[in-house]
């Protein structure tokens, strides 16, 4: 498994405008990716991490080749205060006794 994060730090009270961007630019069409497994979007004090866990990671790549990252940088324009910061993880151990899906 193959998991990216993708943490967005935004200028104060902007969050939610960028949790809406982000719903529509990401989670209405990650759902239908080849090789796609889950996506999570955490948030904070003005910052949200989105994480999408893949069968692999080209399954990844092809999704952020389809443009997806360039446009949603473009429609959060001046909403944030720096560029996201991107991190790759490899899964190393998962135990959950519960699944909760929004």
């Amino acid at each position: 498994m193959h998991n990216a994060q993708i943490v967005y730090k935004f200028k104060e009270g902007k969050l939610e405008e960028g949790v809406k961007i982000w719903e529509e630019a990401v989670y209405n069409t990650i759902c239908k990716a080849e090789g796609f497994i889950r996506v999570q979007l955490y948030t904070g004090i003005d910052e949200m991490m989105a994480i999408g866990t893949w069968k692999e990671k080209v399954y990844a790549e092809n999704f952020m080749k389809t443009g997806v990252f360039k446009d949603i940088m473009e429609s959060f324009g001046e909403l944030l205060v720096e560029r996201p910061v991107n991190k790759v993880y490899e899964l190393r151990y998962f135990e959950s006794t519960e699944v909760e899906k929004r």
